[in-house]
């Protein structure tokens, strides 16, 4: 046991011992070239956490089925799907028209991986887009919860669990039953 403790104390000498401070090559490269120090936001009133959830609907379904049809990029659109009151008055009406883009779809993968849509970058008109908290997700039927027990029940059989690999996750798909969430910060700056 003692011989464990010395090896420890010795490898801790050694380690301590290291000048991770000085760094010759950071240094030259460094040297002669001006970083300027990136902008601080000062302003930010980080004591205010006051929000209003402001529940929306797709107006057309969105699928990974129609690969052509739903691109990268591409603006979604939706809607207030009803009323919404901040302190007692009427901040947003039902069907206000809301934009977001499709931020990135994911395929599905091997092992039953399912598809995924985001959606991102909503603007509600007449409100200020920085003040808008969202970032919404989607996937498809996700079969890895029983594929890969399965792969492991037939490895003892060489090549049967490896057969497991081409069952793939089911499309995602966003339709108007689903309610996307977003939150507006009205105090923000």
């Amino acid at each position: 046991m003692n011989k464990f403790w010395v090896t420890i104390w010795v490898l801790l000498l050694i380690c301590l011992n290291v000048r991770a401070g000085e760094d010759f090559l950071v240094d030259e490269f460094l040297a002669g070239k001006n970083h300027p120090k990136p902008e601080v936001y000062n302003y930010y009133n980080f004591a205010s956490t006051e929000y209003i959830p402001i529940k929306l609907k797709v107006s057309n379904d969105i699928s990974t089925r129609d690969k052509r049809k739903f691109l990268y990029g591409e603006e979604v659109n939706l809607q207030v799907k009803s009323n919404v009151f901040y302190k007692n008055k009427l901040f947003l009406k039902k069907g206000t028209p809301v934009t977001a883009k499709i931020e990135q779809i994911i395929d599905s993968g091997m092992n039953g991986i399912p598809y995924y849509i985001y959606l991102n970058d909503f603007a509600i008109s007449g409100l200020d887009s920085s003040k808008i908290f969202a970032d919404y997700h989607k996937a498809g039927l996700n079969l890895v919860y029983w594929v890969y027990p399965v792969k492991w029940a037939l490895t003892f059989l060489p090549p049967s669990g490896i057969l497991t690999n081409i069952i793939k996750g089911g499309h995602a798909k966003i339709t108007s039953n689903d309610i996307i969430t977003v939150y507006y910060f009205p105090e923000w700056e």
